[in-house]
């Protein structure tokens, strides 16, 4: 057993943080209901985050940050007033118990607990049925981090250092990749011609070129791999296409 300076009750806690196991899990939130209960600091973070994933959000809070409180001025998010009670569940389908309150917060999750909601909880992650995980995002790239909510800090480094590793380029090589292989596709080329096609695409450096903005030398390379099925011209409206999504110059650098 762990020493915790002789206190037993948090070693044992300690000790269940470690028994959790978390299944990573990608889910799409677009028009889901998400019920953050906590208009503080935690609140405002959590909000922040569920707007880029298009979910409906309802916020019950007694206190609201200046950013909540002219979300909630411009009806970008319910606001459901200050008092929390287990019928605002109705309808919702994830719960996030963001109050400094650490009773209020079990209380929630111990309410959505009973009706099989999914709860995220700020003050004492065990108690919560998922965490939020640090996330790094490039483009169709999306990387996320757990500690299994035993060191945020840790989980938010460790995405510092994967964001030079995992550079601004993986957007447009990701859309790049997908829109030949969906284009290609469409030519019925068969099972076997399509792996081999792929797995020569997928082999090429196109992440160095699409960095160093060398455009003709990675057409010409992805020509000579896609001819007969896709065109010169094709190619070169799928490479501006990837490269215009993300703010990257389509255009050879001037040397």
């Amino acid at each position: 057993m762990l020493a915790f300076a002789n206190d037993a009750e948090m070693a044992e806690r300690f000790r269940e943080m470690l028994d959790i196991k978390y299944y990573p899990l990608f889910v799409s939130l677009e028009n889901r209901v998400c019920l953050v209960i906590g208009g503080g600091g935690v609140g405002e973070r959590k909000i922040r985050t569920l707007l880029n994933y298009a979910a409906h959000i309802r916020l019950v809070a007694r206190d609201l940050t200046p950013w909540l409180q002219t979300r909630c001025t411009e009806r970008a998010i319910t606001f459901l007033g200050g008092d929390y009670t287990d019928s605002l569940l109705d309808g919702v389908h994830l719960v996030f118990a963001a109050t400094s309150d650490p009773l209020l917060n079990q209380r929630i999750a111990s309410d959505s607990r009973n009706r099989g909601l999914w709860c995220n909880m700020a003050t004492d992650p065990k108690l919560g049925s998922f965490l939020v995980p640090a996330i790094l995002e490039r483009g169709p790239l999306s990387i996320a981090i757990s500690t299994a909510g035993i060191s945020p800090a840790i989980s938010g480094r460790i995405r510092k250092a994967l964001e030079t590793q995992f550079g601004a380029e993986w957007g447009p090589f990701l859309v790049l990749l997908g829109s030949i292989r969906l284009a290609i596709q469409n030519h019925e080329l068969g099972t076997r011609e399509n792996q081999r096609l792929f797995r020569e695409l997928a082999g090429l450096p196109l992440l160095d070129w699409i960095q160093a903005n060398q455009r003709e030398q990675a057409l010409q390379a992805l020509h000579q791999l896609c001819q007969p099925w896709l065109t010169s011209s094709e190619l070169v409206n799928l490479w501006d296409e990837a490269c215009r999504q993300y703010s990257i110059s389509s255009q050879p650098r001037a040397i």
